[in-house]
């Protein structure tokens, strides 16, 4: 059998390739970096929303006291009215001659006061000199008292007929804007009955009433807040209407139910607005905001929360640069922060940027803190 023989430069290079390569070694890639910053802390005032429903300060209705054919109708539909503007007129003519009829009376009973009171005297001064008898002087008393309670009587008829003769002009009771009249001049009113002639309602101020669950009103009871002088007032409330803004002006609380609804665990309650440019109209709905001052709130960014099947959490970076889990409890949201009610210490580095290449128990490079970014 022959040897094989390798040439002597054929093997040395096959030396060199094979005998003298270095191993294979795995290199780790590097941590990944992520932006953190702390939670914000601050004061802060959220809302809670009830759903209202707007109602007329006032409602009243405009009706005829007196019967009588309708004379003058003195305003348009839909006219704004000031306080004793005139709004409708009934024909006068039958009750100015009852005035006249009731004076006449009055008069007549007043001559014959007089002429009882003189009577009276005189059967004084005869009965003295035993001129008369002390029976004709108890009669001409009894005359005189009576010709007094006629004098009162015809009075009150003729205050009674000068009441019903005011009645036929009808003025407007207050501010407020009319609705529609419901009867023509010609219409006879007042048969038997106080016939509605138009409604007024007083637009400004506007009332929004809105019921407050129990949880929410317990603690502004414990921080002695109500509707009335008798404690410190509930802060002023906004109104947000059904387009979702907000209602320029403020309102405020100023009447709550002595009592809550067992049936609904509510408690109804009266806000106020000024509504001083009318744009409030009775009948709307709207949502009640009231506010709830937050002392040294925590807040993250929104997008800094994540949720799983345990719920919402945060992703924050410990001291030795590893990543944890944090759940917290979700406040209200305000802009684009959300309030940390539980979970969350404010001097922890929260994860802002990054979050996709984070996870729990990993080690990551911290980039500058964003506050830090943001300054420079």
């Amino acid at each position: 059998m022959m040897n094989q023989i390798l040439p002597a430069g054929l093997a040395c290079t096959l030396l060199l390739t094979f005998g003298c390569a270095k191993k294979n070694e795995f290199q780790a890639p590097p941590a990944p970096e992520v932006t953190v910053q702390h939670p914000e802390q601050k004061d802060v005032t959220i809302y809670a929303g009830f759903p209202g429903r707007l109602v007329a300060h006032d409602d009243v209705e405009i009706r005829a006291r007196v019967k009588g054919f309708l004379k003058t109708i003195d305003f348009v539909d839909g006219q704004r009215v000031k306080k004793g503007d005139l709004l409708f007129t009934i024909e006068p003519e039958e009750y100015e001659a009852a005035v006249d009829s009731a004076e006449a009376r009055l008069a007549q009973a007043k001559a014959s006061e007089n002429l009882a009171e003189i009577t009276f005297k005189k059967n004084q001064q005869a009965f003295e000199k035993e001129a008369v008898s002390e029976l004709d002087v108890l009669s001409a008393e009894a005359e005189k008292d009576s010709s007094e309670a006629s004098v009162k009587e015809a009075r009150a008829a003729l205050d009674n007929a000068k009441l019903d003769l005011s009645y036929t002009k009808i003025h407007a009771p207050m501010d407020g804007r009319l609705a529609r009249r419901t009867l023509s001049v010609g219409n006879l009113v007042g048969d038997g009955q106080s016939t509605l002639l138009t409604s007024l309602v007083v637009e400004a101020p506007i009332d929004v009433f809105f019921n407050i669950d129990e949880r929410t009103i317990a603690p502004f009871k414990r921080e002695g807040l109500r509707a009335d002088d008798s404690g410190k007032k509930i802060p002023p409330v906004k109104l947000e209407m059904a387009d979702g803004v907000l209602h320029i002006e403020d309102g405020l609380v100023n009447y709550t139910d002595p009592e809550i609804d067992p049936d609904t665990g509510t408690l109804r309650a009266r806000a106020i607005f000024a509504n001083k440019d009318l744009h409030l109209l009775p009948g709307m709905y709207g949502k009640i905001l009231l506010p709830k001052n937050i002392k040294d709130a925590i807040l993250v960014p929104e997008l800094a929360v994540q949720r799983d099947m345990s719920g919402p959490y945060v992703l924050v970076v410990t001291a030795e640069n590893k990543v944890e889990s944090r759940y917290i409890t979700r406040g209200a949201l305000i802009d684009a922060n959300r309030i940390v009610e539980e979970g969350l210490a404010a001097n922890e580095r929260i994860i802002v940027e990054g979050i996709q290449r984070a996870r729990p128990g990993i080690t990551v490079r911290v980039a500058e803190m964003k506050q830090e970014k943001e300054n420079h």
